[in-house]
């Protein structure tokens, strides 16, 4: 249908044939039939997606198929994780599903695959079938955000806890409450020491609010474990730069210091993590700092899926032009923290030249995108992406914050007061609104949640160790299987009824822990790491129904004792995998 207003024509005597006026559409795009319309894939559920989608929906009514694609059905309001975690909220009133906020688009809970940009397709796989399926489209928006990337950093990869999700909030949450219980009850005050040690590396947003809402959780807690002093509790916030809260003001990054301080969090700036194991966190100034405790907030990385796309990236995101639209790829954008938008015309080395990964300009970057999408469409102008940060703010616990909003800064009570009431009014829907506004009152009356419930452990995971660390010693449960992928270890075992001596360095490929798997419930010998190392464990029932399902595995195991522990008549020699009682109770 033409879009100009007809030409005018003279009056004449015979009918207006009404189905043949031309009017000027009302909507923002030109009309089309069904058949007409084009596919806009949204890929990612966070601020950017989300409200990108919103936004072409509305403005392509009737014209666009808007498709929203995401692995989770439900939208993460990631700036109150940190109080999921410290059971100040609960977990559903930090998300919302997707299909309630997008009610008139398409919302598909998929796994993305990968992308074909000449096919102009995109490859999901979806329920519990798991054949990949082909979503075509006219425009692509990723909107996929970053990745968590602790490879830098020795040991944080396997023993650090994130804040990035939902399910890392429960996490770290578990986790605390595991190790109050624990340290309640333990006889071992070096144990109970670590267990009562937490450390939060990263001083930005995220890293003081974590810090600030675990150590409130712990001392609300406090009053239900009589055996813990308040004293003896420690939590440590480790931020390599010279002071924390970077973006903030001097002075109110100061004053977050010295109420973290206040509150008993030893602030430490101006040092960096070097390494990680399970039971201590190495800084680089050489301090060794014991605790069972970790939380990383630090490593942002490209999305998985990102990284195998070929796409020009710099500081870990896509790089795009003022539009949003990615270089070099036709019908492709990108916004939210995946992207890496210019707010100048010449942008340099410098972060302030770009759009920075917050929500408040993920939001504007989802309308804008949109607006552009729809102007390319139409064969109108398009908009650069152009906005200024309207401030920001930071919790700092026990109802204090420090807020930094149009120019204004405000310290304390009232910026904590401001703090809830900008993050309430940002919680799409009003239910969420609701809930979150009712648990707030409540949790203020109220004693916390210390309900513990626990997920099951992976079966199979990565453990680093530090030189002179102990993987496990004479009597302790048995838990695992243990093989050697860096480093040397050392394992010795003593029968002081008979004398018997044993010793052997485990180098990378080998591997120990099936003598007692495979033979009693308590271990015998002492496992010494004698450089820092990484070994693969396996836990005990996994790798007994393994030993079970496989007779070969049998096999494998009695010729590698009687080489590697002399034959079966050593009082220290394990018998076969079909002779261990314990793999009966196995399903």
């Amino acid at each position: 249908m033409n879009d100009k207003a007809p030409k005018k024509v003279r009056k004449s005597k015979a009918p207006k044939d009404k189905a043949s006026e031309t009017k000027t559409p009302k909507a923002k795009v030109s009309e089309a039939t069904v058949s007409d319309k084009k596919k806009v894939l949204v890929l990612g559920g966070g601020f950017g997606g989300v409200y990108a989608a919103k936004a072409l929906e509305r403005l392509g009514r009737g014209k666009l198929d808007v498709e929203l694609v995401n692995a989770n059905n439900y939208f993460v309001f990631q700036p109150l994780l940190p109080e999921v975690a410290a059971a100040s909220i609960h977990s559903a009133d930090a998300v919302v599903p997707l299909r309630q906020l997008l009610r008139r688009v398409q919302v598909r809970q998929a796994e993305i695959m990968g992308i074909d940009f000449d096919a102009k397709k995109v490859i999901v796989v979806q329920g519990t079938r798991r054949i990949p399926v082909d979503l075509t489209y006219d425009e692509l928006v990723l909107a996929l955000g970053t990745s968590v990337d602790l490879k830098r950093f020795p040991g944080l990869p396997e023993h650090a806890l994130t804040m990035k999700d939902l399910a890392d909030a429960h996490r770290l949450r578990t986790h605390v409450i595991g190790c109050l219980e624990t340290a309640d009850v333990t006889d071992d005050p070096e144990v109970k020491q670590s267990l009562l040690t937490f450390v939060v590396v990263g001083g930005g947003f995220s890293g003081v609010e974590t810090v600030a809402e675990m150590r409130e959780l712990v001392r609300r807690a406090l009053k239900y474990y009589p055996n813990i002093k308040p004293e003896e509790i420690r939590v440590y916030l480790i931020e390599y730069a010279n002071r924390i809260l970077p973006t903030f003001p001097a002075d109110l990054a100061e004053y977050a210091t010295r109420r973290l301080q206040i509150h008993g969090i030893e602030v430490l700036t101006g040092v960096g993590t070097k390494s990680a194991t399970g039971t201590a966190v190495e800084l680089n100034d050489g301090r060794i700092i014991p605790t069972s405790t970790i939380v990383a907030t630090i490593g942002n990385g490209p999305h998985r899926l990102v990284e195998t796309l070929d796409l020009d990236m710099h500081w870990a995101r896509i790089k795009t032009d003022r539009y949003m639209r990615v270089p070099g790829r036709d019908n492709v954008w990108a916004l939210g923290d995946a992207a890496l938008i210019p707010l100048v015309d010449d942008p340099k080395e410098d972060p302030a030249d770009y759009a920075t990964q917050t929500a408040q300009f993920a939001v504007r970057e989802g309308r804008q995108l949109a607006a552009n999408i729809i102007a390319k469409l139409n064969g109108t102008e398009m908009k650069p992406f152009a906005y200024t940060s309207k401030g920001s703010l930071a919790s700092l616990g026990m109802s204090k914050a420090v807020a930094d909003v149009y120019g204004f800064k405000l310290s304390g009570t009232l910026a904590w007061l401001l703090w809830r009431g900008f993050y309430l009014s940002f919680l799409p829907g009003f239910a969420a609104k609701l809930r979150v506004g009712v648990t707030w009152l409540l949790n203020s009356v109220m004693p916390p949640n210390i309900v513990q419930v626990q997920s099951t452990p992976p079966a199979t995971r990565y453990i680093h160790y530090r030189k002179g660390d102990r993987v496990f010693e004479p009597g302790m449960l048995i838990d695992g299987f243990y093989t050697v992928i860096r480093g040397a270890f050392r394992l010795t075992i003593d029968n002081p009824e008979s004398g018997e001596h044993f010793e052997k360095v485990f180098e990378p490929g080998e591997h120990f822990g099936e003598r007692v798997l495979l033979r009693s419930a308590l271990r015998t010998g002492l496992v010494v790491a004698l450089e820092d190392g990484l070994l693969l464990f396996i836990a005990q029932k996994d790798f007994t129904r393994f030993a079970r399902a496989f007779p070969f595995l049998d096999n494998y195991f009695k010729d590698y004792i009687e080489r590697t522990f002399g034959g079966a008549d050593k009082s220290f020699a394990p018998g076969s995998t079909n002779s261990k009682t314990e793999l009966e109770t196995l399903p």
